[in-house]
């Protein structure tokens, strides 16, 4: 049987320290993780149980520790959530401009990538301290440790300024209750 070799989904020329980022995160398991929908249509949101307040609690703490992160729209589901996170620029690369419609996209400085791990400040760091917070006090609550709550990586997409992205995934943030099962 051939080794089954993980391609890393992150881009190598792209730093993730700036720009507007849809971002999901899944569960490790299917299932009311962190709460359940009720009602229907339109009218469908998420009840969050003891995790799913965490998470919220957990997200909405991210600015105080990552400065320069601006939260928008968050839609936690039963397992898992769908946000946009804004990365401001740090100020000595202020004036930088994005090139072809999308938000930031400069290289990797080499001088400040880290060997192992994702760069300080960046998207990856980012939610991996909003992961590895989030299990603790998940677990701790249910009285357990070393349990995984969240999959492996999560998925980004670079949300592009012209034509309209930033408001049509907002949108489906926003109504993702109403798609649920």
């Amino acid at each position: 049987m051939a080794p089954i070799f993980h391609k890393h989904p992150r881009l190598r020329d792209r730093d993730y320290t700036r720009g507007a980022y849809f971002v999901t995160i899944c569960a490790t398991r299917r299932g009311d993780i962190f709460g359940r929908i009720i009602g229907m249509g339109a009218d469908a949101r998420i009840e969050l149980n003891d995790a799913g307040l965490i998470v919220l609690d957990r997200w909405n703490a991210i600015p105080e520790h990552h400065p320069g992160t601006r939260l928008d729209q968050l839609q936690i589901m039963p397992d898992h959530l769908h946000a946009i996170l804004v990365l401001a620029p740090p100020l000595d690369m202020a004036s930088d401009m994005s090139t072809q419609g999308v938000d930031a996209t400069d290289a990797l400085d080499e001088r400040r990538a880290r060997p192992n791990g994702p760069k300080p400040g960046s998207l990856g760091a980012i939610i991996g301290a909003f992961k590895s917070v989030t299990t603790k006090r998940i677990n701790a609550i249910h009285g357990r440790t070393g349990a995984t709550v969240w999959q492996n990586g999560y998925h980004e997409r670079a949300i592009r300024r012209q034509g309209g992205e930033y408001g049509r995934i907002a949108q489906y943030i926003a109504e993702n209750p109403a798609n649920w099962r």
